[in-house]
Order: structure tokens, then C-alpha cells, then sequence
């Protein structure tokens, strides 16, 4: 059986210590965990990203090269062939449609009656004024006739009283000879004597009053003539009122938008349709609010017609803004081209400006986006793209003119900013291993 009972010496050596290496201590190790736990945050935040970084794929970004050239001043339009004059034709009087004599689309000239509308109630009130004018004409008529009929009897009673002035005087004359002669006394003769002192008495009150009334019949008879005259313009004036229930051409060219039906009821004042200038131009464009303060008449520029190039200039700037755009017109500087059409789509280029040299940055959405206050440039290392602030003038549709803020050889973000629009910096991540 064996013994299992230790001896002293064993004992001894079971409870001996044992020393460790000094760098197996808790302090070093508490002190080395230190370190190493310091020195990884140190690097975390040494590799964090700075304040207002956002990170995307460098896929995902279109980039342009900020560069020196010629910088051309001008705007790309799309305007409309539009006619020279367009004529409105309004309805002049109410009324119901009763036949249409014209076609939208026709060639007309001036006076061409388009259509003729019905209005019994109108027609029925001419017809009253016209009697009640035609009345009053016919009672100024009858009190000129009556002056007039009073002036010549005037007439005719001055010379009765003439003519017997000059029987009377005969007689008296033939009768002083007999007396000379002894035939007759005085006696015989004083009855002739009084007979022409009566007469020319007579007549010479009938001057009087001639010449007093003269200017009165006149006066009256001007009056008269007068109202008369107002009469029969007021009776044009009413018949004219039937006039307006034709529709006529106010001018010789081509009818458009008119779409009369028989029936069709009308109102004063209503819109009819337009007659467009035949053969001649114009082109209306809307140019961006953007460069309302660089419009002006005058502007040149060039226009692509069919091919060839014609060169037109602004003869009027509408001050209207709608939906961001205003409307300018255009004419032709030479002669008038042939074969437009109505509504016709011309491609052209608005100078506005000459072309001159210029550090140029890419056009984009980032110019919309930024209103050309800020861009997004790479940096040195190419792994990013930091915000700066920077200032424009001039724009195209290429390229936009740097005033301050880059220089040429940097490049920028051209495309859409809206997701960045709170960004200071962008960093490009790397691409997923496939």
C-alpha cells in the first residue's frame, strides 16, 4: 500500500513564489491598454470626415474642367413665325348668326362681308328712329317753306306797291301837263298828287321792313338748315346701326380663327377672328427673365430658315414676365422670305454681346442649382470636392463666365447640387469590389 503522506521537503517546494516578468505587471498592462485604446480613438478621429461632409460614389457625379477662351455672348431661341399685323374683328352689335359667307383660311379684302347676324329688336328701333327722325325732318322742311313763302310774299307786296308807285306817278305826271295846258285845275290834279305820295310811302315802309326782316329770315333759315342737317346725320347714324349686323373685312389679307356657325348666337364686343398681313413676318420668342436686363430693340441675331440664314433684329421687348420667360419680337432685316407658315418653329441665335476672352466653367444643373454663387471644386487628392464661393457674369449654353473664385485647370461638379445643397465638402467612396 503506498504511502501518500508528503514530507517537509515536498511541503517547501509546493509553496515556493514565483516571480513574473516585469512587463507581465497590472500596471504595465493597464498602462500599455491606455496607450493602445488612446492611440486607436487618435486615429478614429484623425480619419473621421470633417463637419458637413457628405459622401457619395465619384460614379455618380458628372465633372467639368474650369478653362481660359473666347467667351461667346449669345442666347439659343427657339421663336415662332408669327404674322407682321394681325387686324381683331369684334362683332359691333348683338345678334343670332343668320349666314356665313367666308371661310377661316380665306384670302379677303377690305369691306368683304364674313357673315350677316339677325336682331329683330334692333332692326324694329331703327325703323322707330328712322320715323321719328324722318318726322322731324319733314316739320323743319315745312317751317322753311313757311319762312320762305313769308319772305316772297314780302317780295311780291313790294313790288305791287312799286308798280303802283309808278302807275301813280304817271298818271300825276300826265295830268300836270293838262293842268300846265289849262285843261284841268289843281283840284283835278290833287287826288293823283296824294295817289303817289301814298305809294311811295308804301314803298318805302315796305323796304323798311324787308331790310328789318332780312336778317331775321336768315337767322331762321340757317337754324333750320342746321337742324336739318343734324337730322339726316342722326337718320345715317340710325341706318348705319343695321350695318354692324354684317360683319365686314376691316382689311384686305388672310381670316383666321373665325369659326361663325349659322345660328350662333353673338354678343357685342365679341371676338370674331383676326386678318393676318399676307406675305409678311415676323418671329416671337421667349427669351429666360435671366437676361431681361441685357434686352433690348436693336439686338441682332441670326436665324436658321429652311436652311439658310437670315438675320433678324429685336424691334420690341414685351415688359410681361410669365412662368419665368419674357416674349420679344423679332423682324427680318432684309427682304421677306418666301415660303413661311403660320406658326412655323426657327431655331436661332439672340447676340448679345461680342465675343471676347474669358476663364469659362462648364454649363450645368450646378448653375441653376447654385445660382452661380457657389461650386463644388476637386480636391489635390481627387478623393473629393470641397464648397467654395465663387462669382459669375456672363452665360451660354456651353459655358458661364467666371468672375472670381476659380482659376482655370480646376475641375467641378456640373451636374445637379440639390442633394448637396447643405454640404461643405463631398468625399468619394470607394467602389464596391464586383
Amino acid at each position: 500500500m503506498a504511502d501518500n503522506t508528503s514530507s517537509p521537503t515536498d511541503t517547501r517546494r509546493m509553496d515556493r513564489k514565483i516571480a513574473r516578468p516585469w512587463w507581465q505587471g497590472r500596471a504595465t498592462v493597464a498602462a500599455v491598454s491606455i496607450v493602445v485604446v488612446a492611440g486607436a480613438g487618435g486615429l478614429a478621429w484623425i480619419s473621421l470626415p470633417p463637419p458637413g461632409t457628405t459622401t457619395t460614389t465619384p460614379d455618380a457625379l458628372d465633372i467639368g474642367e474650369v478653362v481660359k477662351g473666347p467667351f461667346q455672348d449669345y442666347v439659343p431661341l427657339r421663336a415662332s413665325v408669327v404674322p407682321l399685323d394681325i387686324t381683331y374683328i369684334t362683332a359691333t352689335d348683338a345678334g343670332r348668326v343668320a349666314g356665313v359667307s367666308a371661310q377661316d383660311g380665306d384670302s379677303v379684302t377690305a369691306g368683304q362681308a364674313l357673315a350677316r347676324l339677325d336682331n329683330p329688336e334692333l332692326t324694329l328701333d331703327v325703323a322707330t328712329h328712322e320715323a321719328d327722325i324722318s318726322g322731324r325732318l319733314g316739320d323743319a322742311n315745312s317751317q322753311l317753306m313757311t319762312l320762305r313763302t313769308s319772305e316772297a310774299e314780302r317780295g311780291q307786296a313790294l313790288a305791287d306797291a312799286e308798280f303802283a308807285l309808278h302807275k301813280a306817278q304817271e298818271d300825276l305826271q300826265k295830268y300836270q301837263r293838262l293842268r300846265d295846258q289849262g285843261v284841268v285845275n289843281d283840284a283835278y290834279v290833287k287826288p293823283y298828287a296824294d295817289e303817289a305820295a301814298y305809294q311811295s310811302a308804301r314803298v318805302d315802309a315796305l323796304k323798311h321792313a324787308q331790310g328789318a326782316d332780312a336778317s331775321f329770315f336768315a337767322g331762321q333759315s340757317q337754324q333750320i338748315e342746321a337742324y336739318a342737317d343734324d337730322q339726316h346725320r342722326s337718320l345715317a347714324e340710325v341706318r348705319h346701326g343695321l350695318d354692324g349686323l354684317t360683319v365686314r373685312a376691316p382689311l384686305a389679307g388672310r381670316l383666321t380663327d373665325f369659326a361663325l356657325k349659322p345660328g350662333q348666337a353673338v354678343k357685342a364686343g365679341d371676338p370674331l377672328g383676326e386678318i393676318d398681313s399676307e406675305d409678311a413676318w415676323k418671329l416671337s420668342a421667349d427669351v429666360d427673365e435671366y437676361y431681361v436686363p441685357r434686352l433690348s430693340t436693336g439686338l441682332r441675331a441670326a436665324a436658321n430658315v429652311n436652311g439658310q440664314d437670315a438675320p433678324v433684329h429685336v424691334s420690341k421687348v414685351y415688359p410681361q414676365v410669365h412662368d419665368g420667360h419674357v416674349t420679344v419680337e423679332m423682324t427680318f432685316d432684309g427682304g421677306m422670305l418666301a415660303d413661311l407658315k403660320r406658326g412655323e418653329a426657327i431655331d436661332m441665335r439672340l447676340s448679345l454681346g461680342k465675343t471676347s476672352q474669358a476663364i469659362l466653367a462648364p454649363s450645368g444643373s450646378w448653375l441653376n442649382d447654385s445660382n452661380g454663387t457657389y461650386a463644388f471644386v476637386l480636391n489635390a487628392r481627387g478623393d473629393g470636392a470641397d464648397r467654395r464661393a465663387i462669382s459669375t457674369g456672363r452665360r451660354n449654353p456651353d459655358y458661364v463666365e467666371v468672375l472670381g473664385g476659380l482659376r482655370p485647370g480646376d475641375h467641378i461638379l456640373t451636374g445637379s447640387l440639390t442633394n448637396y445643397s447643405r454640404a461643405q465638402h463631398i468625399h468619394f467612396s470607394k467602389r464596391d469590389a464586383p
